[in-house]
C-alpha cells in the first residue's frame, strides 16, 4: 500500500514538473514576442521555422522511441523507477506531437504552396511532394494514437497496449523518410546523418528488444507444450 502511494506520488510529481517546464516556456516565448509575428510577411522566415520546428519534432520522437526501447530492454531499470521512465517517454512522445503539429500548422503561412487544414491532416492530400510529405501527416495520426494508450494501458491490458506501441515503430520510419524526402534539408548531411544514426539505434534496440522476447517467450512455449501432450 505504502508503494503504490508513493508510486503515486512520484507520478504527479514528474507530470507536475513536466508542465511547469511547458508553462514556463510558453511563456517566455509570450513574453519576447515570439506570437506576435507576422509570418506572412517574411517567406523566408516562415521556412527556417517550418524546418527547424520539424527537426526539433525528429530529435523528440527519437528520444522518445529510443528510450522506449531502453525501458523495455530493462536498460535503465537499475537508476530510473517504472512510473518516472514511463511519464518521461509519455512527455517526450506528447512534446514530439507538439512540435511536429506546430511544424504542419506553419505551412499555411508558405508563400510558396498554398496549404489547407486538410491538407495538412490528410494523408497524401497536400500540393508539395504528396507522397513523402503524406508520410508524415499518416504517422502524427499513428503518434496520436500510440500517445493517446498511454493513460487507456490498464483499460487495454498489457498484450493489446504492447501491440498498439508496435505501431511507433512504423510511425518513426515513416517520419524518418518524410524528412528526407519531404523537403530540401533532406540532402544535407547533417540531417542524413542525424536520420541514419538514429535509424541504426533504433533498429539495434529493436533487435534485442526482439531477441530478449523471444528468449523469454521460449520456457514459456516449451512448458505449453509439455502440458498439452500429458
Amino acid at each position: 500500500m505504502d508503494n503504490e502511494k508513493s508510486t503515486k506520488k512520484t507520478d504527479l510529481l514528474v507530470i507536475a514538473a513536466s508542465l511547469t517546464v511547458l508553462l514556463v516556456s510558453a511563456g517566455l516565448l509570450l513574453s519576447n514576442g515570439l506570437f506576435s509575428m507576422n509570418l506572412t510577411e517574411d517567406a523566408k522566415l516562415t521556412w527556417h521555422l517550418v524546418r527547424s520546428s520539424g527537426i526539433v519534432a525528429y530529435v523528440l520522437l527519437l528520444a522518445s522511441t529510443v528510450w522506449g526501447l531502453f525501458i523495455s530492454v530493462q536498460f535503465v531499470k537499475d537508476w530510473s523507477p517504472g512510473p518516472v521512465s514511463l511519464t518521461m517517454h509519455s512527455t517526450i512522445s506528447w512534446l514530439s506531437l507538439l512540435l511536429g503539429m506546430i511544424h504542419a500548422l506553419l505551412l499555411l503561412f508558405d508563400g510558396y504552396f498554398k496549404y489547407t487544414i486538410g491538407d495538412l491532416f490528410i494523408p497524401f492530400a497536400g500540393p508539395y511532394r504528396p507522397e513523402a510529405v503524406g508520410l508524415g501527416t499518416l504517422a502524427f495520426w499513428v503518434i496520436v494514437i500510440v500517445a493517446l494508450s498511454f493513460p487507456l494501458k490498464k483499460r487495454l491490458g498489457h498484450a493489446n497496449w504492447k501491440r498498439i506501441h508496435y505501431a511507433s515503430y512504423a510511425a518513426f520510419g515513416m517520419v524518418s523518410l518524410h524528412g528526407l524526402f519531404a523537403g530540401t534539408e533532406g540532402s544535407h548531411i547533417g540531417l542524413q546523418l542525424l536520420v541514419g544514426v538514429g535509424v541504426l539505434l533504433v533498429v539495434l534496440l529493436l533487435g534485442i528488444r526482439v531477441g530478449k522476447d523471444r528468449i523469454q517467450a521460449t520456457p514459456a512455449r516449451a512448458a505449453l507444450r509439455k502440458t498439452s501432450a500429458t
